[in-house]
């Protein structure tokens, strides 16, 4: 199975397969001296955080897909982008939320939600053409509550801090911003840590 994911891979990345929590591909990495926090060492060794498979999925997508708090996180420190859209018209955020609509939900899942809620800065719920996902039909507690977080209207904190990110790009955002001429609190508030 490894072979063929090599060979054809469907442009996936091993940060793709990484972000996804794939065991045979963990241990392949592991195998050939991967550290443990292998999403980090792939990013620090200059993977791409924003590299997009055959459906357009990003590494983002697929850890939100899975609710993979830590790595979303270490994704976000690495600038991936937030507002990517598949082929099927889905995001990190609407991925995550057909998790939490199945009812798979843990602390980890909500807090996944409120991380990338934060790096977003505005986020819609419904599509495009817009109707709603039909899997929040199954789940009216969450439909509320995004219902919710979409009628607010975002604050200019919020949508300052989702510019500034963007406009840092591919960077270690710790990094980055330990740069910038900032009070400490500015700064925290970037790295998403208010």
């Amino acid at each position: 199975m490894l072979n063929i994911y090599l060979k054809y891979g469907y442009n996936c990345t091993a940060l793709h397969y990484a972000a996804e929590k794939d065991q045979v591909c963990l241990e392949f990495l592991l195998e050939y001296g991967a550290q443990p926090k292998c999403v980090r060492a792939l990013l620090e060794s200059g993977a791409g955080p924003n590299a997009c498979d055959y459906n357009n999925d990003t590494p983002l997508s697929w850890a939100a897909m899975k609710g993979n708090l830590e790595t979303v996180r270490v994704l976000l420190e690495y600038g991936a982008q937030i507002h990517v859209t598949n082929l099927k018209g889905q995001t990190p955020i609407s991925r995550l939320v057909a998790l939490l609509a199945r009812g798979l939900v843990a602390e980890q899942e909500e807090e996944c939600l409120e991380l990338l809620c934060m790096a977003a800065g505005r986020f819609e719920i419904r599509r495009a053409d817009g109707t709603l996902p039909r899997e929040l039909s199954k789940d009216p507690q969450l439909l509320a509550k995004l219902t919710s977080m979409v009628a607010e209207a975002p604050t200019l904190h919020a949508l300052s801090r989702f510019a500034i990110r963007k406009s840092i790009g591919v960077r270690f955002f710790p990094s980055a911003v330990k740069e910038l001429p900032l009070p400490e609190s500015v700064k925290e508030y970037l790295l998403l840590r208010d």
